[in-house]
């Protein structure tokens, strides 16, 4: 994460620059202001040029801080790009095992809500507290150039000022912490009552999860309630605190005037420093607490950002077997999925997996297909008498098709959402025997959407995206759930067509007519 903000140096550095300029051309105001009421108060008769040269310095101190504005505004913007970026590309490129590790609504919740955070509470206040640092410096460095004696006064107040505008630092972290880990709860129970939105209209359940939502989201609205409050709360302190210092330095100011050390002018322009001192001061104070609300957020995107090195070796050869040796696999401390189980799959034969449900069928391919890393089971996982885990994972998917029930849908045509963007010769042999007419190919579809296509169709389509390519292993994952006996047979004689492969067939189908055309049943 700090490499990605670093790479962005010259921006920053720039920033930092045109905030110098801006502070000093506020100074140079300030001074050229002071001259000014004395030119009046002594009647001088150089009051034009004195206006003038005022003048000169506004515009300028215009202009410089209308570049610095644009220069942080683009630091912060090209950041947020090569974060979103890199986060997106770890993410992809991320072991299976690892990425199943976490839920959606975790990575949902980084792309989106922390993301903005970063923004508000890191990048923006980083920039801001440089300048807000260099203003108050170079106006109380112009106010020791008036008198070192006030400067001197004015350095203590603001040293309390800063001190005690820390204190409401802690509440802010932490409270901004809760408002991150409630917007991912909130996002989980949302995306989840979405994704069961039919089975809780037909369940006549909506009213129940009505009130489940509106807890979560009641949890959720009071986590951005603390936030903001605390939020204001801490720049309000520090509004405070800079009100009693302000009135300090003009009643020390005062003193000084009426004393003679300084003339009216002089406490004029110190008066006007003072903005340039105690403002940037409380904004410091307010940005430096602000950066630190974000170190969870932090570590949560370099735990994305970091991934272990995808080292493994090719499979030098076509895949002519799988074998699996003594399996021990259990989810949690008590459910045991396989106990010593053995099994061996050779190319050019045909292999159904049967049982009841939760008996480990899925989780076999799973297996096979690197869902779980080598701590979670016992045995050995060999794909041509190599293990699994030596193996790269991306030349493993190159080589076994893991096909499965899925709503990914892009938008585009059905054709589109078959071929996914990748760069296919033409298949119409393939899309004649899944009945897929020209008028259904071309038919459009919406990114997302779940109730165009039949649940036959979709199967189909799921199937078509992986036989479009050539594969060593085909696992097929229920198939012909929930479809009718016409579409599933148009399935299985597809699938039994397939040669010279590796196929394993995961199914709930008991029909022995059926189960007899495959060369081995595996029952669980």
């Amino acid at each position: 994460m700090n490499k990605i903000i670093k790479n962005h140096w010259l921006t920053y550095i720039l920033a930092v620059i045109l905030s110098i300029g801006s502070a000093v051309l506020f100074a140079m105001f300030s001074v050229r202001l002071g001259t000014v009421v004395d030119v009046v108060i002594n009647q001088d008769v150089d009051f034009a040029s004195k206006i003038l040269a005022c003048l000169k310095v506004v515009i300028g101190w215009f202009i410089v801080s209308l570049l610095f504005t644009y220069i942080k505004s683009k630091n912060v913007s090209d950041i947020i790009r090569d974060v979103k970026k890199d986060l997106y590309v770890s993410v992809n490129k991320k072991e299976m095992k690892d990425y199943v590790s976490k839920s959606n609504e975790y990575y949902l919740n980084n792309f989106t809500k922390n993301i903005d955070l970063l923004q508000t509470n890191y990048l923006s206040p980083r920039c801001e507290i440089v300048a807000n640092f260099i203003s108050a410096l170079v106006s109380i460095g112009t106010i020791f150039f008036i008198n070192w004696k006030l400067g001197l006064s004015f350095v203590g107040v603001s040293l309390v000022t800063i001190a005690l505008s820390q204190l409401p630092g802690v509440i802010m972290a932490k409270k901004t912490n809760e408002f991150s880990e409630e917007s991912a709860n909130y996002l989980k129970v949302i995306n989840n009552h979405l994704k069961g939105f039919e089975q809780i209209k037909l369940l006549g359940v909506s009213d129940i999860f009505l009130r489940k939502y509106l807890d979560r989201d009641n949890q959720y609205e009071k986590s951005r309630f603390s936030y903001i409050f605390v939020s204001r709360l801490a720049n309000d302190l520090g509004l405070f605190f800079s009100f009693f210092a302000q009135l300090a330095c003009m009643s020390i100011g005062v003193w000084f005037a009426l004393r003679g050390d300084i003339t009216v002018g002089l406490l004029i322009s110190a008066i006007n420093l003072l903005n340039g001192v105690f403002n940037p001061l409380q904004q410091l104070a307010y940005n430096k607490n602000l950066m630190g609300t974000v170190s969870d957020i932090m570590k949560s995107f370099d735990e994305i950002l970091s991934r272990e090195k995808n080292e493994g070796q090719l499979i030098q050869n076509s895949i002519s077997t799988i074998s699996i040796k003594d399996l021990d696999f259990k989810f949690g401390e008590d459910k045991i999925i396989f106990e010593g189980f053995n099994a061996r799959f050779e190319k050019g034969k045909t292999y159904a997996i049967v049982g009841e449900s939760g008996r480990g069928k899925s989780t076999l391919a799973k297996l096979i297909m690197k869902y779980y890393g080598s701590d979670q089971y016992r045995g050995e996982i060999q794909v041509n008498n190599q293990d699994i885990n030596t193996i790269l994972s991306d030349d493993l998917y190159k080589k076994v098709a893991y096909i499965q029930r899925n709503d990914f849908y892009i938008d585009g045509s059905i054709k589109n959402n078959i071929e996914l963007y990748r760069r296919l010769e033409a298949n119409n042999s393939l899309y004649g025997k899944l009945k897929f007419k020209d008028s259904f190919l071309d038919k459009p579809i919406e990114e997302g959407s779940r109730n165009q296509v039949s649940t036959g169709e979709k199967q189909r389509i799921d199937i078509a995206r992986f036989l479009v390519k050539d594969y060593d292993v085909m696992i097929f994952d229920e198939p012909t759930s929930n479809l009718d006996k016409e579409t599933s047979e148009i399935i299985f004689d597809l699938i039994f067509e397939i040669k010279d492969k590796i196929v394993i067939v995961i199914t709930h189908v008991n029909d022995e007519s059926t189960l007899n055309r495959f060369d081995q049943v595996i029952r669980l």
